[in-house]
């Protein structure tokens, strides 16, 4: 789906009170593919090249993009506030690290090295990035105050950090305490943009209300800046050259084209059409099944990227009937979940055979297998749904949910609608209802004439990948909440299962600080509240799909991307890597994305 996370979801965007900044998913078996060649050129790879290289002059086009999650006249730059925030922040804003979501590692960039030692978390900078504003360099202290801030914001590193401080110009230090665990701690603090720039922020350590702060442009830490706002669309330039910015000495001279126009399409079928028509140079994320992909130009590349999250469907566990455990369990197997992937597009999602609370990713590694002993796989078994019921007073034909859903985001609507048909077809008195937003929109207001809303069953973000924060987003998800209330009602503490009382927060507590060797069991333990007790049902988890249309511009060609082709996001990584394309001269400045020379 377009902005799906955004980070997202990319998901929708991650809670500003958890993890705000955090984006990325850890490891998983996903292979960055090409769709085809490039078009009409004849030369052997996406680079443009057949043994020729290019100096890449400057080319008069701009490349031409759009945002899915909302118009652009909704378009703000406070990253504090979390929603509404373009997709334009992967240019105008340094990665302190770039994550690579297939081999699970961080790359350095703003921050070029990290160690831990004695409780202490040292991030050494770069000392050649600068902020658009003023030309000064971006030091540890700027840092310092950003983390701040976010844990001002609701950001958990304040629950994990005793303390942080500027040990010296370009150096940061996250003191930690001894319990704390150095996977949780590497996670927190590198995957994050540096987007709070003292000449915004310099006065609002203490501000309790970040997201209140009135940010009327960004100031960039990256090579792009916004230069334009249209009512249809946002423009970024490199900062290079430009009147009202300094210099960027890092990426700042890659691009040989104009720059960035970020628009906006409704919905996936819109962007589907644009890419038909070639009105479309990229897009971040972007659902497309099979069939659609057939449509698209040869030269339009795809990558996939592990997702982690995807579309989960939460009750209303507040009220009868979903707050009863047999009816959540009887709706499972009502459904066929193996079918309604199927139906979207097996390629393009990933089924948990066994729910289990974690990523597809980490299942076998934390439990030994991806359908653990002991685990309810809830394959379709209608006699086994209408027995649950019995047992619980109900049937069927009593229950009338209403199933809330994004319309226009494609894949979703299909397998939402996919879910309203099999459940009808079991005899549950079901409906669903295409909402014209996403569920940042809809989801915090569950139970008030819906008692279903198809929303993320994990954030998007690497930390997620880590069975803790996987399963605490699924038990205690405050995510579409202001305050510690579970969203959709789930505010249980001590469950029993199987015989066995697991105290959720003392789980929690247990596993967050636990040696590698001590966790498996705490880890079992949640996996089954979330599995037996069914907080959410898991319909399926996602690749993140993500293009470039090679018609216009040059990338290397397929598997000679590396890292870089499983990370957030080509479209605006790649022209900031200082490595050159095979098919540039040695006058060609760097960069792994340029327009092509005609």
């Amino acid at each position: 789906m377009a902005d799906s996370h955004s980070s997202g979801d990319y998901s929708d965007v991650v809670s500003r009170r958890k993890f705000v900044s955090l984006a990325g998913t850890t490891g998983a078996a996903a292979v960055a593919g090409c769709l085809g060649g490039d078009g009409d050129s004849d030369d052997d790879g996406d680079d443009g090249t057949s043994g020729e290289t290019y100096d890449y002059g400057e080319e008069n086009i701009w490349f031409e993009t759009a945002s899915g999650s909302f118009a652009v006249d909704t378009f703000q730059y406070n990253p504090a506030a979390g929603w509404f925030i373009p997709h334009s922040q992967f240019g105008v804003y340094a990665r302190w690290a770039q994550f690579d979501y297939i081999n699970g590692e961080f790359l350095p960039h703003l921050v070029t090295d990290w160690e831990h030692t004695d409780g202490s978390f040292v991030c050494t900078l770069a000392e050649n990035f600068t902020w658009g504003s003023t030309g000064n360099s971006i030091t540890a202290e700027d840092l310092a105050l950003q983390l701040q801030i976010q844990i001002n914001n609701g950001d958990q590193l304040g629950d994990l950090a005793d303390n942080i401080e500027a040990t010296g110009d370009y150096e940061l230090t996250v003191s930690y305490a001894d319990d704390v665990r150095q996977d949780f701690i590497t996670y927190s603090v590198l995957d994050r943009q540096a987007a709070f720039a003292p000449s915004i922020w310099e006065d609002e350590a203490d501000n309790e209300s970040p997201a209140s702060v009135e940010v009327p442009e960004p100031d960039p830490s990256g090579p792009l800046a916004l230069t334009s706002r249209e009512s249809n669309y946002h423009r970024y330039e490199p900062r290079n050259g430009l009147e009202n910015y300094e210099d960027d000495a890092v990426a700042g001279d890659h691009y040989n084209w104009n720059g960035y126009d970020l628009g906006y399409r409704q919905s996936n079928n819109a962007f589907h059409s644009s890419f038909e028509a070639g009105e479309l140079d990229g897009v971040h994320s972007l659902f497309a099944d099979p069939q659609t992909l057939d449509r698209f130009p040869d030269s339009v590349r795809q990558f996939q990227i592990p997702g982690g999250f995807g579309m989960g469907i939460w009750p209303d566990h507040s009220n009868e009937p979903w707050s009863v455990r047999e009816v959540r369990q009887a709706f499972y197997y009502s459904l066929d979940r193996t079918a309604i992937i199927e139906n979207v597009g097996s390629s393009t999602k990933v089924e948990h055979p066994a729910p289990t609370g974690l990523t597809a990713a980490s299942v076998e590694s934390a439990l030994g297998s991806d359908e653990p002993e002991g685990f309810n796989s809830y394959s379709l078994d209608t006699e086994k749904a209408e027995s649950l019921l019995s047992e619980a007073g109900y049937s069927m034909s009593d229950i009338s949910p209403t199933l809330e859903y994004p319309a226009g985001w494609s894949d979703w609507a299909v397998a939402a609608q996919a879910v309203v048909d099999q459940a009808s077809n079991a005899g549950w008195n079901i409906s669903g209802n295409g909402n014209s937003n996403g569920p940042g929109t809809y989801a915090a207001n569950l139970g008030d004439g819906f008692d279903l809303a198809a929303d993320q069953h994990t954030a998007g973000g690497s930390t997620y990948t880590i069975p803790y924060f996987a399963l605490n987003y699924k038990l205690r998800n405050t995510l579409r909440e202001d305050d510690s209330s579970h969203f959709a009602g789930y505010d249980k503490n001590e469950v029993e299962i199987d015989g066995k009382t697991i105290n959720i927060d003392e789980t929690l507590e247990a596993l967050s600080p636990a040696p590698e060797g001590e966790r498996e069991q705490h880890i079992r333990d949640l996996a089954l509240v979330v599995n037996k007790d069914v907080p959410v049902f898991v319909i399926m988890e996602k690749y993140e799909q993500s293009f470039i249309d090679t018609a216009d511009f040059d990338i290397p060609p397929e598997g000679e991307l590396g890292s870089h082709a499983s990370v957030f996001w080509p479209l605006w990584w790649l022209p900031q890597v200082s490595e050159k394309l095979s098919s540039a001269s040695e006058e060609a400045t760097e960069g792994l994305m340029k327009a092509r020379t005609n």
